[in-house]
This record gives structure tokens, sequence and C-alpha cells, in this order.
């Protein structure tokens, strides 16, 4: 399996003007941005498997993305088309959107104090689980890849906390090496985030959305979101 370093890659895809245009577009659509918490200011734009495809609910997830597509088609079909060229350039192969699944979405993170500290879920990404592959063609979810584009950063800067722990390598270790790996690899490598920089990873490492540390009122964090998974012959990119 490959290690941390060698599966993170960056990849220059918006201009900040490019990006600020996405950013107030993201806004224009604050009608249909969906709430995430109950108590601090967390949302998504579009459908994500990993919040509305679990416990077998991907029908559900299905009936949303069907609606948020035509959205985010309509808005930013320049840059879905634009991610879907540079994750083909990355993986060597055409990397395609399915109409089964979402359409690469935003994450919204406004000001609050509940996100200065390191909180978030450490997690791998492991929202494939979720959807029904027999609707779409056969995939290798062992080989994939997890994108996030900022378009607007706060201004101390945001990233991701990640840990060279390989889901795929600890699931056929024994107990006690697991155990090992993770003692050794208790300090994770911080990745800064960058406005119109894709940053890329391989999902199968452990990961944490970092804090946002000296926030200003006005302080946002949004992203574009997606997962691309291999097929026999082409890559499909969703969220």
């Amino acid at each position: 399996m490959a290690r941390l370093e060698d599966s993170l890659e960056e990849v220059g895809l918006l201009t900040e003007d490019e990006a600020g245009r996405a950013w107030e577009t993201v806004h224009e659509l604050r009608p249909h941005w969906t709430r995430r918490h109950e108590q601090v200011p967390f949302f998504t734009l579009g459908a994500a498997s990993y919040l509305d495809a679990t416990n077998a609910r991907f029908a559900a997830y299905q009936d949303r993305a069907l609606e948020s597509n035509i959205i985010l088609r309509q808005r930013f079909g320049w840059l879905l088309d634009r991610l879907a060229a540079a994750v083909s350039e990355l993986v060597g192969k055409p990397a395609v959107y399915s109409d089964r699944l979402a359409l690469p979405g935003f994450h919204v993170f406004l000001a609050d104090p509940a996100f200065a500290a390191d909180t978030a879920s450490i997690h791998y990404d492991l929202q494939y689980q979720g959807i029904d592959w027999k609707e779409i063609g056969p995939v290798d979810t062992s080989d994939q890849r997890s994108l996030t584009l900022p378009i607007r950063l706060p201004a101390a800067g945001a990233g991701l906390r990640m840990w060279d722990i390989d889901a795929r390598e600890m699931a056929v270790v024994s107990p006690e090496e697991q155990r090992a790996r993770k003692a050794a690899n208790r300090l994770p490598r911080y990745v800064p985030y960058r406005v119109g920089r894709l940053v890329v990873h391989s999902g199968h490492h452990l990961h944490q959305i970092a804090g946002m540390r000296d926030q200003r009122p006005d302080d946002e964090r949004v992203t574009l979101q997606a997962h691309a998974v291999a097929g026999p012959d082409h890559w499909v990119i969703y969220w």
C-alpha cells in the first residue's frame, strides 16, 4: 500500500478570481443549503453519500441527488468539467459522472467557536459502502481518491490532519500489529489548504478536518468535495 507521503497530491485548479466566482454562486444558492448539525453552522450544498446514503438509505440519497444535481450542473458545470479533466489526468483514464450518483458538492462551515478545536471525527473515507454499485457498474473500492477543492478559507487558514495509518493494511494485520502501527503514528501530518488548489488523497489513510484557529466573525471554510473510484476502463466521480 502507498505510504501517506506517496498518496497525497495537490493540483492547481482555479485562479483566485474563479474561486471567488464559485464562492459567490454557493452563497446565491443558500436557500438550497442543507443544515447538517443542529447546534453549529455546518451545511452542505448537494447530496453527500457519507451523510445521505448510510444505513441502507441509498434510494433516499439518489432522490436527493437527482434534485441537487440539476442545480449543481446548471450553476457549476464549468467547475465540474474542469474537475473531471484534472482527475482524468491524475489517474490516467477517463473520469466521468454518473446520473445515478450525486455530483460533487460543497461543505460550508461558518465561523463558530465549536470549530476552533480539532474535534471533527477521525475517520477513513468509507462512503462507498453506502452505494449500490450494481446500478453503476463494477468498481474497485480499494482504489479511490478523495478530493477537496478550497474556494474560501478562514483568514488564519484551514487544512487536514492525516495519519500514516492505512485502513487496507490495518484490515489484514493482527490486533497486535494494529496497536503497534497506531503507537508508531500517533502524531498526524498537517496538510494546509490553499484556495483554488485541489488536494487529493486515497481516503484510506486516517484523517480529520483540522480546527479553524483564530477565527474572525466573517470567516468561512467552503470546499468542493468529491470522491473518485476506479472502474475497468474509467473512473467514476461522485459525492
